[in-house]
């Protein structure tokens, strides 16, 4: 059974082949299976770990692609559904000139990822792993909202490591105040949070990155990790904060890259579980290091096309972080 589980969003992610354009001024497309919690599953998988995806996609060609291509890359897809009365959900994603994804989305009244409903959960297949990760795309709409919050109840039920990313995409919201208010509900599961600092500005008002992620610690999480591009990432437990500078690379495409790095954190903290360590309270250093490493997952995703396919496997990150004077995992 899977170590680690990802619940929402399937979708198929329609890729500009233009560079530096917007969407309506791309010459065409190649497609790729993605959604956040998707790539996040297939990022663990890739990393070595027993991944699983809960979800549902239409019963059609895009459906087919997107479970062939998790099961590929080593996910578990017993609970990936699929329904014939609805469509898969489509992303069109363009790299806009500063190497920012845009994004359109062909999800309302029709996206099959919303149609997952509670009772087309599995109990044991959640409380049977270590940690449950989702992210607030599934608070957009009904049934997936009422499903993902059953799931987590289950999971912290069964005290389970809950992982959270606000994943903010304005266009699949009925309006921002909802979409501020949802969010918040989320970060009350939540043991880890990883966010970019936009999306904690959005969430707490505060553009100062302490007073602000203090603020996230008080909804709930034991710690945050805000990602900043290619500056640096920082991280609060509540009690210690420190700064983790990124490495300086050529990006291709940054599409999927912040998935990447949520994978190698849940990646290092299962490890952790697997030697009776705390992910939580730990020392600065070590937990420096876990940084580092997701660091290194999202960097080696944005220099290549894609986002599944562009996942790193272990043995990649263990020579990137060698070559970067990091050392092995």
């Amino acid at each position: 059974m899977p170590d680690i589980i990802s619940i929402g969003e399937a979708l198929i992610d329609f890729l500009s082949t233009d560079k530096g354009v917007s969407i309506e001024n791309t010459t065409g497309f190649t497609i790729a299976p993605g959604g956040a919690p998707a790539n996040v599953a297939a990022a663990v998988a890739k990393l070595g770990v027993n991944s699983g995806f809960i979800g549902k996609v239409g019963g059609d060609s895009f459906g087919r692609l997107i479970i062939n291509t998790l099961s590929e890359a080593g996910v578990n897809t017993d609970l990936l559904l699929v329904d014939k009365k609805v469509n898969t959900t489509l992303a069109f994603i363009s790299v806009k000139e500063n190497g920012e994804p845009d994004f359109t989305f062909y999800r309302n009244h029709c996206g099959a990822d919303l149609a997952l409903r509670q009772d087309e959960l599995n109990e044991g297949y959640i409380n049977d792993s270590e940690i449950l990760h989702f992210g607030s795309i599934s608070f957009t709409g009904e049934p997936l909202k009422s499903a993902t919050i059953r799931a987590i109840k289950i999971a912290r039920g069964a005290d389970k490591i809950i992982s959270f990313d606000p994943n903010l995409r304005p266009s699949l919201w009925e309006n921002l105040r909802f979409a501020k208010s949802e969010i918040k509900n989320g970060l009350q599961y939540a043991d880890m949070v990883k966010l970019t600092d936009e999306e904690l500005e959005f969430i707490t008002g505060d553009a100062n990155i302490v007073k602000g992620t203090d603020i996230i610690i008080k909804h709930g999480p034991r710690f945050v990790i805000v990602t900043r591009g290619s500056r640096s990432c920082f991280y609060n437990n509540g009690i210690t904060t420190f700064e983790v500078p990124a490495y300086e690379i050529e990006p291709v495409d940054k599409t999927g890259s912040g998935d990447a790095f949520v994978g190698g954190v849940l990646f290092k903290t299962l490890r952790r579980l697997r030697s009776n360590k705390t992910i939580f309270n730990i020392e600065k250093d070590e937990m420096f290091e876990i940084i580092r490493f997701a660091h290194a997952c999202g960097a080696l995703t944005a220099t290549r096309k894609g986002v599944i396919p562009a996942l790193p496997s272990a043995a990649e990150v263990e020579a990137f972080l060698k070559r970067a004077g990091d050392g092995g995992t």
